[in-house]
């Protein structure tokens, strides 16, 4: 499973799941922040799930969602991690926060949990760290308290000093939604550049969300056969909304084509240069459109040279073959030239996947 693949098998995304168990088994709380929505976040807190228990068996992990909690957060926790016998000793004269009387409470639970917050966006950040963090600072530093996990989403940092903070974008890029695409079709019976391009493709159309990107990949030949009719069923059937799909779609390929192909035709370009450069020359310099004038066959554009060969055909500058070809590849730069993508079939018949 494509999820699995992620949390498991990816070198960075894994990284950040070990630095953060690191932290906690230090007795550090931690602070995830995710400016975004995070990708496949229950496997993402199964995974931290496993690997805690793979070390400790002393402490239990909890998941909270904050989002559904109305109470402050000291009061919540006081409620959920305190029996009601220890409730009716608290008085705030005495003790102070609930904070402080739950970091100060030997027998409360609360002590052998990881408890993680999820669902604190912009809206209760404040609140929940602010909270967290009183906790923390009353703990007896040689003795069991509660290790927290807070789970930031689609917001930015609320640092506190009291929460290792571990920031995902400083983790993973896109070049970690590249390699998911490329382990979920490591097996495809295809040629590596057929790979790069479903790749460059699948992370294109899914603007780099990897949930997106890899089902996307799953679909294999298939996605650089028929983008549109590929990727729009593959966002139906997983219930994926897009705007503008088809537009969409059309910019992915042509961006993927400008990384992957233009250097192809660029190279069948300089190749034949290389080759007729003695001939060539006889027929420099020649004014360009912008009034350029060029002395150099090595400076001559696709379209210039085409220009030169196809004016003297009598003189039989290249062969036959090589003039057909070269009369493809001027057409093919011409249509990526106008932001136009080219289909898979003429990436075939040129030889450029």
């Amino acid at each position: 499973m494509i999820e699995i693949m992620w949390w498991n098998r990816l070198v960075n995304s894994v990284r950040f799941i070990e630095d953060i168990c690191d932290s906690l088994f230090d007795n550090k709380s931690v602070q995830l922040v995710f400016e975004g929505d995070i990708p496949w976040k229950e496997t993402m807190l199964d995974t931290l799930e496993q690997h805690l228990s793979e070390k400790t068996d002393s402490r239990k992990f909890e998941v909270i969602d904050a989002s559904k909690i109305i109470k402050p957060p000291g009061e919540y926790l006081m409620d959920k991690y305190c029996s009601s016998d220890e409730r009716k000793k608290y008085w705030p004269t005495t003790h102070g926060s609930r904070e402080y009387f739950l970091a100060q409470n030997d027998v409360t639970v609360l002590n052998n949990r990881y408890v993680c917050i999820t669902g604190i966006s912009s809206g209760n950040i404040e609140k929940w760290v602010s909270s967290v963090g009183e906790y923390i600072s009353n703990c007896s530093q040689d003795k069991d308290h509660g290790i927290f996990i807070l789970i930031i989403e689609q917001s930015t940092t609320l640092s506190s000093k009291y929460l290792n903070l571990f920031k995902y974008r400083n983790y993973v890029s896109d070049y970690d939604c590249m390699m998911l695409c490329l382990t979920v079709i490591s097996s495809l019976p295809c040629s590596r550049s057929q790979k790069m391009y479903i790749c460059e493709v699948a992370s294109n159309i899914a603007d780099n969300r990897v949930e997106y990107a890899g089902l996307l990949a799953q679909a294999g030949l298939e996605l650089i056969e028929d983008p549109f009719d590929t990727a729009q069923t593959v966002y139906i059937e997983n219930g994926i909304e897009c705007s503008d799909l088809k537009e969409n779609i059309k910019r992915a390929v042509w961006e993927a084509q400008i990384k992957l192909v233009f250097p192809k035709l660029e190279n069948f370009r300089a190749g034949i240069i290389r080759k007729y450069d003695h001939k060539l020359i006889r027929y420099l310099p020649i004014k360009s459109s912008n009034n350029d004038i060029i002395k150099k066959p090595s400076d001559l554009e696709i379209g210039q040279l085409y220009y030169i060969v196809n004016n003297n055909r009598a003189d039989k500058i290249i062969d036959s073959s090589e003039y057909e070809m070269l009369k493809k590849m001027k057409n093919a730069r011409n249509t990526l030239a106008h932001w136009e993508p080219l289909s898979y079939e003429q990436l075939i018949a040129l030889e450029l996947m």
